[in-house]
C-alpha cells in the first residue's frame, strides 16, 4: 500500500514538472495583450506595404490563385469567399463577403479590386448587397498592380492557419495604395481613419520623393492638395486641418456636398463620402413637417443611373436665399460632415504608428526598392541558370563527335564528359536530355542567339541591382506608366475660398417669458411668465422640486450631470409644458443612473464654476460649454467623485467662491486664483484631507455687499454678514475654518443661500 502511494506520488511530481503556473492576474493580462495585438495586426489595421487589411489580401491572392484575373470569366463570390475560408481566413463567412463586396464598391474605394456581377450594394444603401451565392465577381486591373511579380520572390510568405499552405505576408503593390485608397478600422485601444487621395498626386509626390528624400511636407502639399473621396463633395479647407493631417497624421477634414441652383430648385449633385441620400431626405423631410424649414416646400430624390446622387430641393418663394438655405441644410444634416484623419498604420518594422505624409510615402519607397530588387534578382537568377545551360550546349557542339562517341562507348561517360568539356552536373544533365533534333546546325544558331540576347539581359539586371540610383529610376519609369494608365482627374474640389460658415436659420416667432423647472428626477417643465408659484406645483409620485430659472423662450438651457457632461438644450425644445412635463432623457442619450446636477441659461453669456465633490475645480468661459451631440460633452473630469451644482460667475465682476463641507468646514479665496480652463479636472479649491470621506455640499460666489444665509426646515433662518465671513477668507490650500455650532443646528437639515 505504502509502495502505491509512494509511486503515485512521483506521478504527480513527474506531472507537475509539465504544468506551467500563473497568478490568474499575470495570466489574464496576458492573453489580453495577446488577444489585441493579434486584432491590431491581424484584423483591424492595414499595412503601409499594399494598404491592405488581411482578410483583403487573402481575398485578392485566393481570386488570383483560382485564376480570377480582370481577363478570366466571372466565378461566383460563394466559391471565392469558400476559399478564403478553408484556405487562409477562418473566419465568419458573412464578414469576409461583406469585406469583399467593399472591395467591389465603387463608391468606398477610388480604384476597386473586385469587379462584380449582380447586386453589390449602392451608394445610397452600401448594404443591401445580394448574397454570395447570387452574385459572381473577378479581379479588376487595378488588382493586377498588387499581384506583378508576386511568383518571382518579391515579397515574404508564411504558412496558412493549419500550416498546410503559404501565403504572402503582403502584396508586391506598385503604388503606394494606403494613402490612394484608404482605410478605417477599430481594433484594441486603437484605430485608423485614413482618407482616400488622388492617384496622380500621390505619384507625383512620391516620384518627387525618390528625387529628393529630403523634400519637405510644405513642398508634398504644393502636390498633394487634399484628400480625394470616390463620391466627390467639397472640402472647405478654411475649416479643415489639411496641414495638420500631412504633417501630424491626425486632423479634421469639413467636407459638404456640392450643388447648384436651377431657378427655384436647389440640386445637390454629390455627397460627402459616407453619406446617404434616404438619410438626408429623412432629415429635410422632418424639418418640413416641424415647421423648422418653411422656406422649402418639397425634397426628393431625382437620382438615376447616370446621375448615383441628385437630390431636388423645391424652395418656396422668392425672398429666401439659396446660399442661405444650403447654410442651414449643412448644419442641421448630413450634407456637411467632418471626416475624421488619424493615420495609423502598420509600418516596415510590423508596429502600428501614427505617420505624417512624407514617413508614408518612404517607408512605402523603401518597401517597393526592396520588392523590385527582390524581382530583379530573381529574374537574374532565372537568366543565370539560362546562361549556364546554354553555356553547356555551345560547348558541345565543339565537342559533338568525341560526346556522341563517348556515350555509345561506355556505360558511365558522366566523368569522362565532363572532364572533357569542363562541365558542371547541371550542365551535365541538360546534355544528356538533349533531344537529338536540338543537335542541328539551326539549332546550335539559335541557342548562340538566345545566348547573346541573355547575355545582354543580365549585364542590364546586374546594371540596375548594384546601382540605387537606376533602381530609383526603373520604380519611378514604373510609376510613371501606371499613372499614364490609371490617373483620373480629381473627385472632391478643394475651396480654398471664404465661404458661407453653417448656421442654423432660426425661425422667428414671439418671444416670451417662461419659467424652466427642474425636478430631482431629471424632468423639465416650462410655464409662462415669471411669477410662477413654485409651492404649487405638483411632482410625480417619488419626485420633487430641484431648481428653476427664469429665462427667455428664445433662450438656450445648459444641463450639467454628475459624471461632468454638459448638454445643451435649443429653444424649439421650450413649448409651455402640460403635466409633468418631459423627462431628459428625450432629448439627450443619458446612460442610466445619469443625475442632473445644474440649469443654466446659456445665452446670458456667463462663465461658469465648475468642482467636484472632493474639491477641484476650474472657471470655463460660455463657449466652451456648447455640445452639438445628443450625448452631451465631457467638461469636468471627476474620476471616481461626482460633479456638484455649478455656479455661473462673472470673473470680471464677482470676488470671492465660497465653499462648505459635510464636516462643517468653510473657506472663502478670491476667484482670481481659480484657472480658467476649457475642460480637465481643475486645481485643489480646498485642502479635503485624503483619508477622509468628506465632501463639498455647497458652492458659491461673494461679494462684499453679500451675506450668507443659513436656512433651517421649520425654523427662522440666520445670517452671517460679510464682516463675519472675513475670517474664512485663507488660501485655498488650507482646510478651512469651521463653522460656529449656534449656524449648525444639530438633527436640523439646513440649506445654505448667498444673499
Amino acid at each position: 500500500m505504502n509502495k502505491k502511494k509512494i509511486k503515485l506520488e512521483e506521478i504527480i511530481k513527474e506531472k507537475d514538472r509539465f504544468i506551467e503556473r500563473s497568478s490568474l492576474g499575470q495570466f489574464s493580462e496576458q492573453a489580453y495583450l495577446n488577444y489585441s495585438m493579434y486584432v491590431i495586426l491581424d484584423r483591424a489595421l492595414p499595412s503601409i506595404t499594399d494598404g491592405l487589411k488581411p482578410v483583403q489580401r487573402r481575398i485578392i491572392y485566393a481570386m488570383n490563385e483560382l485564376g480570377l484575373n480582370s481577363k478570366a470569366k466571372f466565378k461566383k463570390s460563394a466559391r471565392t469567399i469558400g476559399d478564403v475560408l478553408g484556405k487562409y481566413h477562418p473566419h465568419g463567412d458573412s464578414a469576409c463577403y461583406e469585406a469583399m463586396v467593399m472591395l467591389a464598391q465603387d463608391f468606398s474605394f477610388n480604384y476597386p479590386f473586385v469587379e462584380g456581377q449582380g447586386n453589390w450594394g449602392t451608394q445610397d444603401d452600401p448594404k443591401s448587397f445580394a448574397a454570395m451565392r447570387y452574385t459572381e465577381s473577378r479581379l479588376t486591373k487595378y488588382s493586377d498592380l498588387f499581384l506583378n511579380g508576386i511568383e518571382k520572390n518579391t515579397v515574404e510568405w508564411s504558412n496558412n492557419f493549419d500550416g498546410t499552405l503559404l501565403e504572402p505576408k503582403q502584396l508586391p503593390a506598385s503604388i503606394p495604395n494606403i494613402i490612394i485608397n484608404g482605410s478605417s478600422g477599430i481594433a484594441v485601444g486603437m484605430s485608423t481613419d485614413i482618407p482616400s487621395h488622388n492617384l496622380a498626386e500621390i505619384i507625383d509626390s512620391t516620384i518627387l520623393l525618390i528625387d529628393k528624400p529630403k523634400t519637405t511636407i510644405n513642398e508634398i502639399m504644393g502636390i498633394v492638395k487634399g484628400p480625394d473621396f470616390s463620391t466627390g463633395g467639397e472640402i472647405i479647407a478654411s475649416e479643415s486641418d489639411i496641414s495638420g493631417i500631412y504633417k501630424n497624421g491626425l486632423g479634421n477634414i469639413k467636407l459638404r456636398a456640392t450643388y447648384r441652383v436651377d431657378g427655384k430648385n436647389i440640386i445637390i449633385q454629390s455627397l460627402p463620402y459616407q453619406s446617404h441620400t434616404t438619410k438626408i431626405i429623412e432629415q429635410i423631410q422632418d424639418q418640413i413637417s416641424n415647421k423648422k424649414l418653411i422656406f422649402v416646400e418639397n425634397v426628393f430624390d431625382d437620382s438615376d443611373q447616370e446621375h448615383p446622387v441628385r437630390i431636388i430641393i423645391k424652395i418656396k418663394g422668392r425672398s429666401y436665399n439659396p446660399d442661405e438655405i444650403m447654410s442651414h441644410l449643412f448644419f442641421s444634416t448630413d450634407l456637411e460632415k467632418n471626416i475624421r484623419v488619424n493615420m495609423n498604420i502598420i509600418g516596415l518594422d510590423n508596429k502600428p504608428s501614427v505617420k505624417n505624409i512624407h514617413q508614408v510615402l518612404s517607408e512605402w519607397i523603401n518597401f517597393r526598392l526592396n520588392s523590385l530588387k527582390r524581382m530583379l534578382q530573381w529574374e537574374l537568377n532565372k537568366i543565370q541558370e539560362r546562361i549556364h545551360i546554354l553555356q553547356a550546349y555551345v560547348i558541345v557542339f565543339k565537342y559533338l563527335d568525341k560526346v556522341i562517341k563517348l556515350i555509345r562507348t561506355i556505360d558511365d561517360p558522366k566523368r569522362k564528359i565532363m572532364s572533357l568539356c569542363k562541365l558542371s552536373d547541371k550542365q551535365y544533365d541538360a546534355i544528356i536530355n538533349m533531344r537529338i533534333r536540338s543537335l542541328a546546325k539551326l539549332q546550335e544558331h539559335n541557342i548562340k542567339k538566345e545566348l547573346e540576347e541573355l547575355t545582354s539581359q543580365e549585364k542590364g539586371l546586374l546594371q540596375i541591382i548594384k546601382s540605387p540610383k537606376r533602381l530609383k529610376t526603373y520604380l519611378k519609369k514604373d510609376l510613371k506608366n501606371i499613372k499614364d494608365e490609371f490617373g483620373k482627374s480629381r473627385f472632391t474640389k478643394i475651396n480654398d475660398s471664404k465661404v458661407q460658415s453653417s448656421n442654423e436659420i432660426k425661425i422667428s416667432a414671439a418671444v416670451s417669458d417662461i419659467t424652466a423647472i427642474l425636478s430631482s428626477n431629471g424632468w423639465i417643465r416650462f410655464n409662462k411668465g415669471h411669477d410662477a408659484n413654485l409651492e404649487n406645483i405638483k411632482f410625480k409620485t417619488g419626485d420633487s422640486y430641484y431648481c428653476h430659472l427664469k429665462i427667455k423662450s428664445n433662450d438656450t438651457l445648459i444641463f450639467f450631470d454628475q459624471s461632468g457632461l454638459v448638454y445643451n438644450m435649443a429653444s424649439d425644445n421650450h413649448p409651455i409644458s402640460r403635466g409633468d412635463g418631459d423627462p431628459l432623457s428625450k432629448f439627450f442619450n443619458l446612460q442610466d443612473g445619469t443625475k442632473m446636477i445644474g440649469m443654466l441659461n446659456h445665452s446670458n453669456k456667463d462663465s461658469v464654476l465648475l468642482c467636484s465633490n472632493r474639491g477641484y475645480g476650474f472657471i470655463t468661459v460660455h463657449d466652451e460649454l456648447s455640445a452639438k451631440s445628443k450625448k452631451g460633452k465631457k467638461i469636468i473630469n471627476v474620476g471616481k467623485f461626482e460633479a456638484i451644482q455649478p455656479v455661473a460667475l462673472d470673473v470680471e465682476r464677482d470676488q470671492y467662491y465660497l465653499i462648505i463641507t459635510s464636516s462643517g468646514y468653510m473657506l472663502i479665496e478670491r476667484i482670481d486664483q481659480i484657472p480658467i480652463m476649457p475642460k480637465g479636472k481643475g486645481i485643489k479649491l480646498i485642502n479635503i484631507p485624503k483619508a477622509s470621506d468628506e465632501t463639498i455640499i455647497y458652492l458659491s460666489v461673494l461679494n462684499q455687499d453679500k451675506n450668507l444665509e443659513f436656512n433651517y426646515s421649520g425654523r427662522r433662518p440666520r445670517q452671517m454678514t460679510f464682516n463675519d465671513l472675513e475670517n474664512f477668507i485663507m488660501a485655498r490650500t488650507r482646510r478651512g475654518k469651521k463653522i460656529d455650532k449656534k449656524f449648525l443646528l444639530e438633527k436640523v437639515k439646513t440649506t445654505y443661500n448667498i444673499k
